[in-house]
């Protein structure tokens, strides 16, 4: 929660000074960028996941 949180505060910083106007591709842009990471989360806690035989 806190890195989404993280990313949108930058991207939100980022739209303000440098864009100076927000429309739908941007806003559809950060979702973007807040879907791939938590893809990331969940592909990685996929992986570290132990699937082994419990004993």
């Amino acid at each position: 929660m806190a890195s989404s949180m993280l990313v949108t505060l930058g991207w939100l910083a980022l739209s303000i000074f440098v864009w100076a106007q927000l429309d739908t591709e941007k806003v559809l842009l950060l979702f973007a960028y807040l879907t791939a990471l938590q893809a990331g989360y969940l592909v990685g806690a996929y992986i570290s996941a132990d699937t082994g035989p419990s004993r």
